[in-house]
């Protein structure tokens, strides 16, 4: 920050803030502070009075991405205006402060999950963040609530593909075990397969209907994964992966589970199985490539998680010889 002091003895600062250079003048040489208070101050004074209730801005930041969102997160969005309130939706976008977003998240938080609660504020907060962006929220939300979740063990998933052997299912669930989602393994044609390499490159997701995404997410999600000889035959002579939506995988794994008397764990988990094996046979950067993971904090908390049971097994093991 450059102060600079005029003839007329006063200070000038030149100060750039989102794209746009602010002029602030002193009668007096202004500390770090100052500078911050005014330039907020001549930020506001810019900031004009916007019309509209908050649900037409709302729908017009989700109608302005279409084109970058991905049409799971265009459709998420739409799901969240449609659940705030009447009254919350209703209201002038500039009258929304403070205490009308935290009423509303009050309220919202009856009857929904923290993680639910979370989104919405998180949604709220963005759409105000564009067209509001001098104000700022310190909303009070619920406490994460921390779930014990069943992951696979190695009995669990040989017993699974034991089952379905014969199956159409039986491609599917070997896919997850080896990293791929629910929305890569149903978006996968036969042109993705050559020789044991398969490419992965798309989403099957949910617009209204099912549509096939052309892109991943990210771009760790397109990727190639090797496939084993016999899974290769397997798919060669079934003639497809999986013809049916991703939501059908996560039924059929169900259905499994309750049969073989295993414990419910979702279909994702199976990502997390991989994560906790590929971690101790190779380098974590091929697991992280192999898994389409972008971020090492997301795999290594996967993994932190999918390895819990198996420290408290080899922590028995070692109790029972050393201290029994």
């Amino acid at each position: 920050m450059k102060i600079e002091k005029l003839p007329s003895g006063s200070f000038r600062v030149r100060k750039m803030s989102k794209g746009k250079i602010y002029t602030l003048t002193f009668d007096h040489k202004p500390s770090a502070k100052e500078v911050t208070i005014a330039l907020a101050e001549k930020m506001q004074d810019d900031t004009p009075k916007v019309k509209g209730t908050f649900e037409h801005y709302a729908l017009e930041y989700i109608e302005t991405r279409n084109n970058v969102l991905s049409p799971s997160t265009s459709y998420t969005y739409r799901k969240l205006v449609k659940a705030l309130s009447e009254s919350f939706k209703s209201m002038n976008l500039y009258d929304i402060g403070q205490t009308e977003v935290q009423k509303e998240i009050n309220e919202y938080s009856v009857n929904h999950a923290p993680k639910s609660v979370r989104s919405l504020h998180g949604f709220i907060a963005t759409v105000l963040g564009i067209y509001r962006p001098q104000l700022v929220l310190k909303t009070t939300l619920p406490q994460k609530i921390e779930k014990e979740t069943y992951l696979p063990t190695d009995e669990d998933i040989k017993r699974i593909l034991d089952y379905s052997e014969g199956t159409e299912d039986h491609v599917g669930f070997q896919l997850g075990v080896l990293s791929l989602r629910r929305s890569e393994i149903c978006a996968l044609s036969m042109d993705d397969l050559n020789g044991n390499e398969l490419h992965v490159h798309r989403n099957k997701v949910w617009d209204n209907k099912w549509i096939i995404k052309e892109s991943p997410k990210t771009d760790a999600g397109n990727r190639t994964i090797y496939l084993p000889d016999k899974l290769v035959d397997e798919i060669n002579s079934q003639g497809y992966f999986f013809k049916y939506s991703p939501n059908k995988l996560n039924e059929h794994l169900q259905k499994c589970q309750k049969k073989l008397n295993i414990p419910k764990f979702r279909f994702h988990d199976l990502r997390h199985y991989f994560a906790s094996y590929a971690s101790t046979i190779m380098p974590e950067s091929d697991a992280m490539a192999l898994g389409g993971w972008k971020s090492d904090h997301v795999f290594k908390q996967v993994y932190r998680e999918s390895m819990k049971d198996k420290r408290k097994v080899s922590a028995d093991k070692f109790n029972e010889i050393f201290l029994s």
